[in-house]
C-alpha cells in the first residue's frame, strides 16, 4: 500500500512540477488535490512528512536538474538585478 502510495504521489508531483516547469498554470483544484493526498498519507500513517519531503526534493531534482534551495537561490538572484 505505501508503494502504491508514494507511486502515486511521486506522478502528481511530477506532472504539476513538469507543468510548471513549461510556464503552465498549476490550478487551485490541483494543489490542493496533491496536498489533500499528502495529508491523508499521513493521518493513514502510510507515510511520514518526512518521506513527503525527500520524495518532493528528489522528484524536483529529476524535473529541474537542481534542488530546490538552488532553484530558489537563481530566482531570487535574477529579482535582485
Amino acid at each position: 500500500m505505501k508503494k502504491k502510495f508514494l507511486k502515486n504521489l511521486e506522478a502528481q508531483l511530477r506532472e504539476s512540477m513538469t507543468a510548471a516547469r513549461a510556464g503552465e498554470k498549476i490550478s487551485a483544484a490541483d494543489k490542493y488535490r496533491c496536498e489533500g493526498f499528502m495529508q491523508a498519507g499521513v493521518e493513514l500513517g502510510l507515510v511520514t512528512d518526512e518521506e513527503i519531503q525527500e520524495l518532493i526534493k528528489a522528484v524536483h531534482v529529476s524535473v529541474y536538474g537542481e534542488s530546490i534551495k538552488a532553484r530558489r537561490g537563481k530566482e531570487i538572484l535574477g529579482n535582485i538585478h
